[in-house]
C-alpha cells in the first residue's frame, strides 16, 4: 500500500514527503526501508531509535526519536492508531477468492436450509431443520446439527462443532474446535443429568479456539451482543455473559454464572456458580469470584475482593513478615 493511504486511514498527511509504496508492516527491530512500523508507547524508544523503518506510525511523544531517514506519521487518535494500522494494511493484502456455496464432500441435510451466498466447506455436516444464513461461512469439518439457526455472515472454524438448540445471531466468530451446546457438568445419583435448554448467541460475538459453552439444564445459556470470549474458555450451563463483556483465556463460568455488561475477566479468572460480576468491573487473572461483585470496581485474589485493599493488606502482611528475625 501508500504511505499516502496509510496516512489518510490515521487521519494526518505526508506534509509534502515523497509518497513511498510500502511492502508491509513489521516490528521496529525488523523493519526495512520497505516497512512501516509502529511506537505507541515509551517501551519501544529505545528500538524506534535504531529502526530501518521507512514509515514509522509514531505517539507524538516519540516524534523526537524517529530517525532522521524515515517518514513519521503521527495519528489524530493515538488510542485507535493500532487498530487503524492493521485493518488498512489487512484490507490492502491480496485476497484468495472463495466460491460460495456447498462444497461436494459436505453433508447437508435435505431438510436444511442453506441460504444463497453462504459458503460450506469440505467435509463439513448440517443437519436436518439447520437454518444457514446469507455469507456465513462453514468451515472445512465443522458439524451443524439439526435445528441449528446461524445468522447472516457469521463464521464457524474448521472442525468446531454446533450442538442441537444453537442460535447464533449475526457476523459471530467461531474459532477451530469450539463446541456449543455440549451437555454441561451435572450429575445425580442416577447418572448425568439431561440439559434440557440451548444456546442463545447475540449479534457480532467472538468466541475462540476450542471454547465450550454448555447448554442450559433447564432454560438457555446466553451470550450477549458483542461479547468477547478468548480462546480455551469453559462457559457452563445456564451461564449468563452480558453485552460487549470480555473473557480472556482459560477463564472458567460454573453453571449459572453471571457476568454483566461490559465486565472484564483476566486469564484464569474463576466465577463460582450463581455468582455475579458486576457492569463493567474488572477481575484480574487468576482471580476467584465466589459472590456478587459491584459494578464499575477492580478487582483481584482469591476469593476476589476489591483490588486496592487486596493491596493494602498485602504490603502490611510483607511489613510484618520483614520485621521478624
Amino acid at each position: 500500500m501508500q504511505a499516502s493511504a496509510l496516512a489518510e486511514a490515521l487521519g494526518t498527511s505526508l506534509a509534502g514527503a515523497p509518497d513511498l509504496h510500502l511492502d508491509g508492516l513489521a516490528r521496529l527491530e525488523d523493519a526495512g526501508p520497505e516497512h512501516a512500523a509502529m511506537a505507541l508507547a515509551p517501551r519501544y524508544r529505545r528500538a524506534l531509535r535504531v529502526t530501518r523503518a521507512g514509515v514509522v506510525v509514531v505517539a507524538p511523544a516519540l516524534l523526537a526519536d524517529v530517525p532522521a531517514f524515515a517518514l513519521a506519521l503521527v495519528p489524530r487518535s493515538p488510542e485507535r492508531a493500532l487498530g487503524v494500522t492493521l485493518r488498512a494494511f489487512a484490507e490492502a493484502a491480496p485476497h484468495p477468492s472463495h466460491a460460495v456455496g456447498v462444497h461436494a464432500s459436505a453433508v447437508v441435510d435435505a431438510a436444511a436450509q442453506v441460504a444463497e451466498g453462504a459458503r460450506v466447506d469440505a467435509l463439513a455436516y448440517i443437519g436436518a431443520g439447520a437454518q444457514v444464513g446469507p455469507a456465513a461461512h462453514i468451515g472445512v469439518g465443522a458439524v451443524v446439527e439439526a435445528g441449528v439457526v446461524i445468522g447472516a455472515g457469521t463464521r464457524i472454524g474448521p472442525r468446531a462443532v454446533l450442538h442441537t438448540g444453537i442460535r447464533l445471531g449475526a457476523r459471530c466468530v467461531v474459532g477451530a474446535g469450539a463446541v456449543l451446546g455440549g451437555v454441561g457438568f451435572g450429575f445425580d445419583a442416577g447418572g448425568r443429568l439431561p440439559h434440557l435448554g440451548g444456546v442463545v448467541i447475540g449479534d457480532d460475538v467472538h468466541i475462540g479456539a476450542n471454547t465450550c459453552i454448555d447448554r442450559g439444564t433447564v432454560g438457555d445459556t446466553h451470550i450477549g451482543p458483542g461479547a468477547r470470549i478468548d480462546n480455551l474458555v469453559q462457559v457452563g450451563h445456564n451461564a449468563c455473559v452480558g453485552p460487549q463483556a470480555v473473557l480472556c483465556g482459560l477463564v472458567g463460568l460454573a453453571g449459572g454464572a453471571r457476568v454483566d455488561e461490559g465486565a472484564l475477566l483476566g486469564g484464569q479468572a474463576g466465577v463460582a456458580g450463581g455468582a455475579v460480576v458486576g457492569a463493567r468491573a474488572r477481575v484480574a487473572a487468576q482471580a476467584g469470584v465466589t459472590h456478587a461483585l459491584a459494578p464499575g470496581g477492580e478487582y483481584s485474589g482469591h476469593p476476589a475482593e476489591p483490588n486496592r485493599r487486596r493491596l493494602v493488606r498485602l504490603a502490611r502482611l510483607k511489613r510484618i513478615a520483614e520485621r521478624q528475625p
